[in-house]
């Protein structure tokens, strides 16, 4: 696939830690995403992962080397100068004590270190190391050298530590995805969407049936949020439409809040007349109680019986009333996914549809990362794998800026 960092060039620093073996499914997720890694590995490293496995998953042989000169494609080349010149990012992951404290003073003595002394702020650094070295007065100071000439240290993450005895703390290295969403914020989008008029619906619905009781799903509202703020930032005018996910408004756009749906129909109803495209995210309920009670409804013995009644399809009430604009929608499904998809994407008028497992080990639903397919108008697909749902939406978005290059008449209104 063409994917977010599609060009991007990114150097992959890692040093010695057991949180290494952490950075081979960071390689992995960069390479996935279709930027171009090429990994340097410190001796130290080498105790605990092993050049193959980032050569496999890179397709670049690592360097682990300073002398001779490892990946000089002529005499008198000098990698770790035209490695930095080159790339748009150097990540540095883990980086331990030992890294951060030669990288602040300046101090050259590898390959690794000697590149990081040419590399151009801002360098993304995710420390990995015992609590109470990350809490020594002689590390904090290192990070502050480095913040102050414009690199940016990642807080590390909590948890338990390698050693049962130390317990939890803060000091373990961030997950990847959490790296790869810095990754992805660093590397600017495009702004192919500049101009567009967007409605997101995310999160679940809730449809009461007592004072205190209602009816939901598993929805954690994650994916719609993410796209939501992945076309702001891709120029996009948004407005997001959300049921109770209970996540923060992404900044920078307008978020409704609803939470049955009703409200969201409505809302949805009355963004889509100036909108240009919709993705509809959000896990509508089909249906609601057909008589809901203002009193908490009392315990009695026996069966209780809930008679249902369906809710709108407001999907297929987009579709009809759709006319130039793109509308994509979800499938959420348990078996049969690309059948039951496209029978969805044509019933609905849909442009795109992003197919999910919501069960098993694929599982998208509440998850931060997931599998999907991507099924255009004319049939096409596209099998994306487990990616986090930043970057799953990044490549949603990338499907929807080139229909948007050919609505030229259409964005003009």
């Amino acid at each position: 696939m063409s994917g977010a960092l599609a060009g991007k060039r990114i150097v992959l620093g890692v040093s010695g830690g057991i949180a290494a073996y952490k950075a081979i499914d960071l390689a992995r997720q960069l390479t996935l995403l279709g930027a171009e890694v090429q990994a340097v590995l410190t001796r130290s490293a080498l105790a605990f992962v092993q050049p193959l496995s980032f050569e496999v998953l890179t397709g670049r042989t690592p360097i682990s080397r300073m002398f001779p000169i490892e990946g000089a494609s002529h005499p008198g080349d000098m990698p770790h100068i035209s490695l930095t010149g080159h790339a748009d990012l150097v990540v540095v992951a883990p980086a331990t004590a030992n890294l951060i404290g030669k990288f602040a003073g300046g101090i050259g003595d590898d390959f690794l270190s000697t590149l990081l002394l040419s590399a151009r702020p801002p360098a993304l650094v995710a420390p990995a190391m015992n609590p109470r070295m990350w809490a020594s007065p002689a590390v904090q100071e290192n990070v502050r050298k480095l913040k102050e000439r414009g690199h940016f240290v990642m807080e590390p993450g909590v948890g338990r530590m390698a050693r049962a005895e130390e317990g939890e703390g803060s000091g373990r290295m961030p997950e990847p995805e959490a790296i790869l969403a810095e990754v992805l914020r660093f590397l600017a989008p495009p702004h192919d969407l500049a101009g567009m008029r967007l409605v997101v619906s995310a999160g679940p619905t809730r449809e009461r049936w007592d004072a205190v009781r209602y009816l939901t799903n598993r929805s954690s509202g994650k994916m719609g949020y993410a796209l939501a703020a992945a076309a702001a930032a891709r120029g996009a005018e948004v407005t997001l439409v959300s049921g109770p996910a209970g996540l923060p408004g992404p900044p920078g756009l307008r978020t409704m809040r609803v939470e049955s749906a009703a409200e969201m129909r409505e809302a949805v109803l009355a963004a889509w007349k100036d909108a240009h495209a919709g993705i509809m995210a959000a896990a509508v309920s089909d249906y609601r109680p057909a008589r809901a009670t203002v009193h908490k409804q009392k315990k009695k013995e026996g069966p209780l019986t809930l008679t249902l009644e369906r809710t709108a399809d407001i999907l297929a009430e987009m579709g009809k009333k759709k006319g130039k604009r793109l509308l994509v929608g979800f499938a959420a499904e348990t078996g049969d996914l690309t059948k039951n998809a496209k029978d969805k994407l044509r019933r609905k008028g849909l442009d795109l549809i992003v197919a999910n497992l919501v069960s098993g080990p694929e599982d998208a639903m509440g998850a931060d990362s997931a599998t999907a397919i991507l099924i255009g108008a004319s049939g096409e697909e596209e099998a994306l794998p487990r990616l986090p749902k930043d970057a799953l939406a990044s490549a949603i978005l990338d499907r929807l800026a080139e229909m948007w290059k050919t609505h030229k008449n259409y964005r003009k209104r």
